[in-house]
């Protein structure tokens, strides 16, 4: 089977590039191992619920990579609920209070005392007028902090600010630089975060149709076995019973999973497993749907102290949870140590339970559907300095017509927002590689 291009992967980096490279005009094979495509994106229903695979907050989905992807296929935004800071809270051992983005709400919340909340007006300025290119290499989050604030009930709601915008655990990890750049794109904007209407399928099904008006292919229950190579080049994705040939070849498995797809001992191998062995973000994460209101007036809660967040994403997005009745996903940050002991980790999820019970009261008895991911992987790479060194690039050394897309590139975005500006770069350089050379102007005038 020969196309232009043939991507690996079905997830949320796979469908954008597809349905970008279609709309460009190529003949494309989206090949997913699972029998229904969305990866980590993958939405569902039960008993008038819609889940999606772990945490789906969509980050300034009006004016960033999303709206960039949907403006080339000249398709609208899909509908987003955002959240309403009014009830955002914030728990602090045994304080609960709103803490705003705007000035006087910061200066007037009961979160911290009056001390307190001046220091970290002050911190919240240095942030947003930072330059993240001045930041010395290998800083951290935490010493970026550690320099900007004496206060430690600041420093910590500092560590909390990266993990709730991040996923990672501890988030003073992270590299600094990339973190301000972060927060300076999407925590001042408008589109701040948003919970899709419908999960993310109103997105990727929209990728699905534009695949498919182009005559691209989506094929699922199909794993890649190897890749042949000849020539310096990937000539072909094998299957078990099928040779998939093509000019050019997108990989977005993630770079743990990537390795065993390479041929045994080629340069190819060896490339990709410099990037396998990248630390990837986990979370445990709880998705409960309840019969009726188990709190009213309330979007989220994020405890501070334990790193956990509960997000009524029907608060939000209404059309998540039948009438009456709400969703809610509870979700404890984890730490690379938390994520691979079988120990930490339940004791994550009983400090989770825990929270549920304080923070809604009588939640078992109104429980119509849960779902439990232990370790859900979030993002494939943490951005830490060292991470950040070795993230995975747009194509290998080894195979040039072999292209990376996912949320491990070496691009400085995070989330999805990386995955999507991923796409559009693969779907650029696949291009432009694809371009005939200009002639050349004629000797004789």
């Amino acid at each position: 089977m020969k196309s232009d291009v043939v991507i690996i992967g079905g997830g949320l980096a796979g469908l954008s590039t597809g349905a970008l490279l279609a709309k460009q005009g190529k003949r494309v094979t989206v090949i997913e191992k699972g029998n229904q495509p969305g990866g980590r994106a993958y939405t569902y229903e039960e008993k008038g619920f819609t889940f999606n695979y772990g945490p789906h907050a969509m980050y300034i989905p009006e004016s960033g990579m999303l709206a960039d992807v949907m403006a080339r296929l000249g398709r609208p935004v899909p509908a987003c609920g955002y959240v309403d800071n009014n009830y955002a809270y914030w728990a602090d051992g045994d304080r609960l209070a709103i803490l705003g983005p705007k000035p006087h709400q910061v200066l007037t919340t009961k979160l911290f005392s009056i001390g307190e909340r001046f220091q970290l007006v002050k911190l919240m300025l240095a942030l947003k007028s930072a330059k993240p290119e001045t930041v010395a290499p290998g800083t951290t989050w935490r010493e970026w902090v550690e320099d900007h604030t004496g206060d430690a009930a600041v420093r910590r709601f500092a560590m909390a600010l990266g993990t709730i915008n991040t996923y990672t655990r501890p988030s003073g990890d992270l590299d600094a630089a990339w973190l301000l750049a972060h927060f300076q794109r999407v925590m001042f904007a408008k589109d701040y975060v948003g919970y899709m209407s419908g999960g993310w399928r109103s997105m990727y099904e929209v990728f699905i149709e534009e695949l498919a008006a182009n005559g691209g292919a989506l094929i699922t229950g199909t794993r890649i076995d190897h890749l042949e190579v000849a020539g310096g080049r990937i000539v072909a994705a094998v299957t078990a019973d099928t040779r998939y040939e093509a000019d050019a070849f997108v990989c977005t498995l993630p770079p743990q999973e990537a390795p065993s797809i390479a041929p045994e001992g080629s340069a190819l191998q060896t490339e990709m497993q410099r990037w396998s062995r990248l630390e990837d973000v986990r979370a445990l994460c709880m998705d409960l749907g309840f019969n009726r209101e188990v709190r009213e007036n309330l979007a989220l809660i994020f405890d501070i102290e334990r790193d956990l967040y509960y997000s009524v994403h029907s608060y939000t997005t209404p059309d998540l949870a039948p009438a009456g009745g709400q969703l809610l996903h509870a979700m404890a940050y984890l730490s690379p140590e938390e994520a691979a002991d079988e120990k930490l980790l339940a004791g994550r999820k009983t400090e989770l339970i825990t929270g549920l019970d304080l923070h809604f009261p009588g939640w078992r008895d109104a429980v119509v559907v849960e779902r439990t991911l232990p370790a859900a992987r979030v993002v494939a790479a943490r951005q830490t300095p060292e991470n950040r060194k070795h993230m995975v690039p747009l194509r290998p050394a080894s195979a040039p017509n072999l292209y990376f897309a996912g949320d491990a590139r070496d691009i400085p975005y995070d989330l999805s927002l990386i995955v999507l500006a991923s796409a559009l770069e693969v779907a650029d350089a696949i291009a432009t590689a694809a371009a005939p050379a200009p002639a050349l102007a004629s000797a004789s005038t």
